[in-house]
C-alpha cells in the first residue's frame, strides 16, 4: 500500500542527507522521506511495528518485464545499470562502501542516483548476497522500482517496511524486530539484519537504511554514503540508543561467504 504523500515543510528545511553533511539535493529526499514516514504513523501502532498483512506480492523481473515499454523508467534505468554492473566486476560481492561511492553511485534508482536514494536496494542486495544468492543488481533495481518506490520517480526511495515482500518472495524466514534490543539479541545469536532507522531524532531527521553482519564481530556494510568499506561495531548502540530511531528490521539467519 502505498502512503499518503504528506510533506512538513517547515521540518524539512532542518534536515541533511543520510551522509551526515550532504548536499541540499540529498536533504530534500530525506526531508521528504521522513514526512512520508511520520504521516504513516497513524497507521501502525509505531514506526517500527510489523508490516500491514495485504493482498500484495513482490513482483519478480521475468513477470513485468517483458511488458514494458521500451522507453519506460524501468527499461530504460534497466539497459543503464545493466551496463554499469557488467563493467563493475563486483557480481557476487558485497558492497561495503558508501552508496555515493562507485561503482554503485553509478547506478540509478527512478530519475536519481544511488548516492541519493539506493540504500534499501544496497540493503537488500548485501542480504541476499549474505543468504548465497548471486544477485543481478540491475534486475533486483527494476524489480524495487516496480514493487516498493514511495513515489514513482524515486524521488522518495524506497519503503523498508515492505522490503519483506522481498524476503517473501526469495522464500526466507525471518523475524520482524522493533526494538534495539531485539536487533541486539538477534546480532549477538549471529542474525544478520536489514536495520532501516533515522540516524538522529526520530521523525526530524534523515533515513538510511543497512545490511549489518551479525556474529561475535559485527559489521556494518554501507555505513554512510561517503564510508570507503565495512565498518565494525559493538552492537545497535553504535548506530542508535533510541527505540524510537527503529523503523523497521528484519533478522535472518545467513552465513557470510
Amino acid at each position: 500500500m502505498k502512503r499518503a504523500l504528506l510533506i512538513l515543510p517547515t521540518a524539512a528545511l532542518m534536515l541533511a542527507s543520510c551522509a551526515q553533511g550532504g548536499s541540499s539535493e540529498e536533504s530534500e529526499y530525506f526531508s521528504s522521506k521522513r514526512a512520508i514516514e511520520s504521516s504513516s504513523s497513524a497507521e501502525t501502532a509505531a514506526i517500527g511495528s510489523a508490516p500491514e498483512q495485504e493482498q500484495k506480492a513482490w513482483e519478480g523481473f521475468d513477470e513485468f518485464f517483458g511488458v514494458l515499454e521500451a522507453d519506460s523508467m524501468i527499461a530504460k534505468n534497466y539497459e543503464h545499470n545493466k551496463a554499469v554492473w557488467q563493467e563493475s566486476g563486483i557480481q557476487g560481492q558485497l558492497i561495503e562502501s558508501g552508496q555515493d561511492t562507485p561503482p554503485q553511485n553509478e547506478l540509478h534508482l527512478g530519475k536519481y542516483r544511488f548516492g541519493y536514494n539506493g540504500c534499501e536496494v544496497i540493503a537488500g542486495y548485501n542480504m541476499l548476497t549474505l543468504l548465497g544468492e548471486n544477485v543481478d543488481m540491475a534486475k533486483l533495481i527494476a524489480e524495487f522500482e516496480r514493487n516498493i518506490l514511495v513515489a514513482q520517480d524515486g524521488s522518495f526511495g524506497s519503503e523498508p517496511r515492505e522490503m519483506y515482500l522481498l524476503l517473501d518472495k526469495h522464500g526466507y524466514s525471518y523475524d520482524t524486530l522493533k526494538t534495539t534490543a531485539e536487533c541486539d539479541k538477534a546480532l549477538d545469536e549471529g542474525k544478520s539484519l536489514i536495520f532501516s532507522y533515522y540516524t538522529g531524532t526520530a521523525y526530524f531527521s534523515e533515513i538510511h537504511t543497512i545490511c549489518i553482519i551479525g556474529g561475535e564481530e559485527k559489521y556494518v556494510l554501507n555505513r554512510y554514503n561517503s564510508v570507503d568499506g565495512r565498518r565494525q561495531i559493538d552492537g545497535i548502540s553504535d548506530i542508535t540508543e533510541n527505540d524510537k530511531n527503529v523503523i523497521i528490521a528484519y533478522a535472518l539467519d545467513v552465513q557470510e561467504r
